[in-house]
């Protein structure tokens, strides 16, 4: 008889135990499966358009392929900037930094 008792409290120990494996969501976790109804449409553009648009804008490849942007020549000198900078810390004023900037 103590065999059966063995047995009979490891199997309501398990029973109890797992309990937390049981309360599982019924919801996927996530990335599992979407959550709203999606709807599938075919397209309407046609190949050929596709094809047309593709012609048009084609892809930058090689070496050389783009222009450079014209470069501005600036009004004030580093110095200045710097000047301006040292000023406007001195009133209080703080220049954006770090990750929050």
């Amino acid at each position: 008889m103590s065999k059966f008792n063995a047995i009979l409290a490891i199997a309501a120990a398990s029973v109890l135990l797992s309990g937390n494996a049981f309360a599982a969501s019924l919801q996927p976790a996530a990335g599992e499966a979407p959550f709203a109804d999606t709807v599938v449409a075919s397209s309407l553009v046609q190949r050929a358009e596709v094809r047309a648009d593709a012609a048009r804008h084609l892809p930058a490849a090689g070496e050389l392929n783009v222009t450079a942007a014209p470069v501005f020549e600036s009004d004030v000198s580093r110095a200045e900037v710097r000047a301006a900078t040292r000023e406007a810390i001195a009133h209080g004023v703080r220049p954006a930094t770090g990750e929050q900037a």
